[in-house]
């Protein structure tokens, strides 16, 4: 209708399937940085590889089960949330017009609109119940379409992510059975996995390819460290 109602809102990194992509990273992150990390406290403390590859196939399993809850919890919070908001709106439009209609015209106003085009777009507005709410949603409270929760589906995405991104650093420990060498190859594996991830994000973030590579990069594998310090660390103070 105008400009100010048009889904333009919702570009890029915001919007539905820019939201998607960004679960899908933080997933894959949290996966790669929790497994490797938990993998180099395993190695760190000399067990055997067997059970270091148990150790970092259950940390997967039980990440993605808590990134999917958590996930799942978390949309469904925020879709509540946001159906409340929707209801008590229409009712604020049906018992309280007046009030509604002066809120109008002070969004408009703030958008440099004179007093005029306030009255004459509020006019337009308020004529068309559902305009009028779709207008209150966005400019008043902030809530677009595209805000709606799906909490089963955002859930799912975060917790397949965690899953994918906690399998290069399991990899090695498949193939070999020296630990130590076997974190090596996982610590590579994992920060150069980490720095592609990276520069996927980047690209659609649109900063410097370099800055995701090695800000992924560089977490992961001081993560990956710390771990594998805790781990050499701890059984010689808890006997």
């Amino acid at each position: 209708m105008m400009n100010f109602l048009s889904s333009d809102h919702t570009e890029g990194w915001h919007s539905p399937h820019g939201r998607r992509i960004r679960d899908i990273v933080l997933g894959m992150n949290d996966g790669m940085v929790t497994v490797v990390s938990f993998l180099g406290g395993l190695t760190g403390s000399a067990i055997s590889s067997r059970a270091v590859l148990l150790g970092g196939i259950m940390t997967g399993i039980a990440g993605s089960m808590s990134m999917f809850f958590g996930g799942y919890l978390a949309a469904k919070s925020q879709s509540d949330f946001f159906q409340r908001e929707r209801d008590r709106e229409w009712r604020e439009i049906h018992d309280l017009p007046q009030m509604e209609r002066n809120e109008v015209m002070e969004i408009l106003e703030r958008m440099n609109f004179t007093q005029d085009e306030a009255k004459l777009f509020t006019n337009r507005i308020t004529s068309n119940p559902e305009v009028w709410h779709e207008f209150m949603m966005k400019e008043e409270l902030g809530i677009l379409d595209s805000s709606k929760g799906t909490p089963f589906r955002d859930g799912a995405w975060l917790g397949l992510s965690f899953l994918l991104g906690s399998i290069p650093p399991v990899i090695p420990y498949v193939l070999e059975n020296n630990t130590g060498k076997s974190f090596n190859l996982s610590l590579f594996i994992s920060v150069l996995s980490l720095a592609s991830l990276g520069i996927f994000k980047s690209r659609l973030t649109r900063e410097p390819l370099y800055k995701g590579a090695v800000e992924m990069a560089l977490f992961g594998g001081i993560a990956a460290i710390l771990g594998l310090f805790t781990g050499t660390i701890l059984p010689r103070i808890i006997h």
